[in-house]
């Protein structure tokens, strides 16, 4: 081969490998999703107000001001992927009730297609799930327009298949009660994501009451 076919091959090379390098962190990420999950981790994404509909038809705010959240997004025709997510949420809801968290993380679970996961779908959905709605709400957004954005903060990629399905990627979410995406983690990383929301939940504070109590002389 002439040398400057060597050199071109050279060149291109070091282009596709300095682009490789920035695409993921310097090699750090091997992959777009953890290249995303690091730079959450780093940097905290505050997130725009998302109106969610619940099983009963009743308003959600995507945000717990007094709680951390752990989120997934799923469509409940989904037969893989969101029903490993289902069975991961059922071990979390588990955990929870068992070490007493509920006043300090609650898991949401939103559809990212609302035209079919209406209320009494959800409802049915839940129900066969075992949702214990003081831990675990299903929803799906109120507003349509504001799914895409919402979802490319998230990272989720859904592709229709084709056969009234999508093809999505799926991931475990945590908001703290701030409104920031604090952490991006793998699906099965359940034991991970409550430790994630707890270190970000609010500080359960001592009431006045029992401050003045403790300050009794006895």
């Amino acid at each position: 081969m002439p040398a400057r076919g060597i050199i071109g091959i050279a060149f291109a090379l070091i282009a596709v490998l300095a682009t490789l390098s920035v695409a993921t962190r310097r090699f750090t990420a091997l992959t777009t999703d953890t290249a995303r999950m690091l730079d959450v981790a780093q940097h905290p994404v505050p997130l725009t107000p998302l109106s969610l509909l619940d099983t009963r038809g009743h308003v959600h705010q995507l945000t717990d001001h007094q709680r951390s959240t752990i989120v997934d997004v799923i469509y409940t025709r989904c037969a893989t992927v969101c029903s490993e997510l289902g069975g991961v949420f059922q071990q979390l809801q588990s955990t929870i009730r068992k070490q007493g968290l509920s006043p300090r993380v609650r898991l949401l679970s939103i559809s990212f297609d609302p035209s079919w996961d209406t209320p009494e779908r959800l409802g049915r959905y839940a129900a066969l799930l075992r949702v214990d709605g003081n831990i675990w709400t299903l929803t799906a957004p109120r507003d349509t327009a504001s799914l895409t954005p919402f979802l490319h903060t998230l990272g989720i990629r859904v592709i229709p298949d084709g056969q009234n399905g999508y093809i999505h990627n799926a991931a475990l979410h945590v908001i703290d009660a701030a409104g920031r995406l604090v952490a991006i983690l793998p699906a099965d990383a359940g034991d991970e994501a409550i430790d994630v929301a707890l270190r970000h939940a609010p500080t359960q504070t001592t009431s006045l009451r029992a401050v003045r109590l403790t300050a009794v002389p006895r």
